[in-house]
């Protein structure tokens, strides 16, 4: 059948992905000493998508940063699918050091915005979209972090994967959430104050009390205002939210104890 055909080609191509992460097949079989590697093509696409985003990313412009023909690339990487799929894992290399498991509380607030700074560097990596699980050993690497910082709290294996896809799935969706609006921003030409500002008017404008009491009363107490000063990013929703987060869990842990 197609389907499966299909399917098992994507299998394929991901377990040659996983060879050349895992450090097996990065040079070509044959053929004279390689002048270029699988970790010199990646760093340039990598570069490329941090510099002009990951839509300037193609198989022609990564060879002209190495300074080869396109067909060249052919032999270290199948395309450009796998090539993002190992910039992937490449863009992750900065896992943070796994923590010594003294407060398990600041040891995952460090993870998730250790995970926020990675998104901010390559911002490109929340327009690719997501297939499965992490399985390159940098990401495994961030992976292998988090569940130790949440160690300490005495979860089980299953509690602590699950709590960990939802903090990465929460700076994620933020962090997007933020690029997007940025974006919009940048195109419109006005600041995020303005933006703000803007905002604010609309809803003291439209918002009506007898329609939208609690929104209209969360508009009149001055909440959308923007603050001279504060910080407008989405990054206090994110900080705010985990630690609530983290306050459920560790409820949770206590009463399981009891």
């Amino acid at each position: 059948m197609v389907v499966k055909d299909e399917r098992t080609a994507m299998t394929s191509d991901h377990g040659r992905t996983l060879e050349l992460l895992w450090g097996g097949g990065g040079r070509p079989a044959r053929g004279p000493k390689p002048a270029l590697s699988v970790d010199k093509i990646v760093r340039a696409a990598i570069d490329l998508a941090d510099k002009e985003g990951i839509d300037a990313v193609s198989m022609q412009r990564v060879a002209a940063a190495v300074g080869k023909t396109t067909m060249s690339l052919y032999r270290y990487v199948s395309g450009k699918d796998q090539l993002v799929e190992l910039m992937m894992d490449y863009a992750a290399e900065d896992a943070p050091p796994v923590p010594a498991g003294q407060d398990w509380r600041a040891d995952v607030v460090a993870w998730v915005r250790a995970v926020w700074a990675l998104l901010e560097r390559h911002p490109w990596i929340l327009r690719i979209p997501l297939h499965g699980p992490p399985s390159g050993p940098r990401q495994l690497a961030w992976l292998e972090a988090g569940l130790r910082a949440m160690s300490g709290l005495g979860l089980t294996g299953g509690e602590m994967i699950a709590a960990m896809t939802f903090l990465d799935g929460a700076v994620r969706e933020l962090a997007r959430l933020g690029l997007d609006m940025s974006e919009a921003q940048r195109e419109a030409g006005v600041t995020t104050q303005e933006a703000d500002a803007d905002f604010a008017a609309a809803l003291r404008r439209f918002v009506d009390p007898v329609r939208f009491p609690t929104l209209a009363s969360t508009v009149a107490d001055g909440t959308f205002d923007p603050e001279p000063g504060a910080d407008t990013s989405v990054l206090p929703d994110l900080e705010f939210g985990v630690q609530r987060l983290l306050d459920g869990l560790e409820a949770y842990a206590r009463r399981r104890e009891t």
